[in-house]
């Protein structure tokens, strides 16, 4: 494709234009961001939407799980959405969140799931289809929860410990899924919307 617009996996090589967005948008220094991409990267899948050759917005997709009882439903969670400044507004991080969840349902799984970072970013991806699932902190056992796979937990434990940095469940702000199949939709019934979101990563 070599029109102006399009959306394309993230390569090994793509560091530069990974960190170039990210530097842009958030506050962390690139020591963690150069742990991040070394330790969980090769875990996940990063999508970028490029304009004119150049990579403007970006998302990563993490593996997981959502988990009530015996029910255990593959899921990604939708991490580090960032558009840069100047291209903002166009919709491009929207048009990413939707090509996530047409790869999710491609690979079986039953939802995307996430935790906006503020209170007004919970309107912005109702639009989406994403409706509030998780609880700010509640007991797993009892409501269901959002679990990490092994290598994606063992990163967490790691950057925690490296950063001193609280890995801990958000206790400010809860999280919303996207419901992929049937599956995740009786899933969110049986919940009510009361899971529990697991480690941080915001």
């Amino acid at each position: 494709m070599q029109n102006a617009e399009m959306i394309r996996d993230m390569r090994d090589s793509d560091y530069p234009r990974a960190f170039a967005i990210w530097r842009a948008c958030f506050e962390d220094d690139e020591d963690y961001f150069r742990f991040f991409w070394d330790a969980c990267f090769p875990l996940c899948r990063g999508l970028f939407f490029e304009e004119g050759g150049q990579a403007v917005s970006m998302l990563f997709l993490l593996p997981g799980a959502l988990e009530y009882r015996k029910s255990r439903l593959p899921a990604w969670y939708v991490y580090a959405v960032a558009t840069l400044p100047e291209f903002r507004g166009r919709g491009y991080a929207s048009e990413l969140t939707r090509c996530a969840a047409e790869l999710a349902k491609g690979e079986g799984r039953s939802a995307l799931c996430l935790r906006p970072a503020n209170e007004g970013l919970y309107g912005y991806y109702a639009k989406l289809g994403f409706v509030k699932a998780f609880a700010k902190l509640e007991r797993p056992a009892r409501h269901g929860n959002l679990v990490w796979d092994a290598p994606v937990l063992d990163y967490l434990n790691k950057e925690g410990e490296r950063t001193g940095r609280d890995m801990h469940p958000a206790r400010e702000l809860g999280g919303m899924a996207l419901p992929l199949d049937q599956q995740a939709k009786k899933w969110l019934r049986k919940t009510k919307g009361r899971a529990y979101m697991g480690p941080a990563l915001e």
